[in-house]
């Protein structure tokens, strides 16, 4: 399973990706291989983190097309609208992201920034798209998801990040 998850700097999408792949390798039992890039300059630009997961030994560590494209910022889809196009699995923030691409793979819509920004900070839109993941995904258990969540973030933010990543799930799965 390949997942991209993209943003602007500053929006968090390296912290999903180590969340996202401790979980999947630590809880779960996947080979997984993360990979990171941000900008260079702070709060500025495209960051984007891609996780390789398989029950078997990865020989694959670059994604050209994901499965699964999770995106929180309208530049970074236009900036990958190709990309978008032949992924199986396009979840966007559509609180951040109103032009979407032609595709043939599924589209989800997930108000990812409101639902954040209504428990407590819009800082938590990616937990919100990580549980959206896990409604879309057979491979992803929300229950490992959230063993990690409370493993990774500090105490006082535990229980907002929990329920924005319920939320999440709910919104697509539910």
């Amino acid at each position: 399973m390949k997942i991209r998850i993209g943003g602007w700097a500053g929006q968090g999408t390296v912290l999903a990706g180590t969340v996202l792949g401790k979980s999947l390798s630590l809880e779960q039992g996947y080979h997984v291989v993360q990979q990171r890039s941000y900008s260079a300059a702070v709060r500025s630009g495209i960051a984007y983190s891609d996780v390789i997961a398989d029950k078997e030994e990865l020989d694959e560590l670059v994604i050209e097309i994901p499965d699964y494209l999770l995106v929180l910022y309208q530049d970074t889809l236009d900036e990958w609208e190709d990309t978008a196009r032949k992924t199986e699995h396009l979840i966007v923030d559509s609180s951040r992201v109103d032009r979407l691409p032609e595709t043939t793979g599924e589209i989800y819509l997930v108000p990812a920034g409101q639902i954040a920004e209504d428990i407590a900070t819009s800082k938590a839109a990616n937990v919100v798209l990580l549980g959206a993941l896990a409604g879309v995904s057979d491979d992803i258990d929300i229950g490992c998801l959230e063993k990690t969540v409370r493993k990774e973030f500090p105490s006082k933010y535990t229980d907002l990040n929990v329920k924005a990543l319920e939320s999440g799930y709910q919104k697509v799965h539910g």
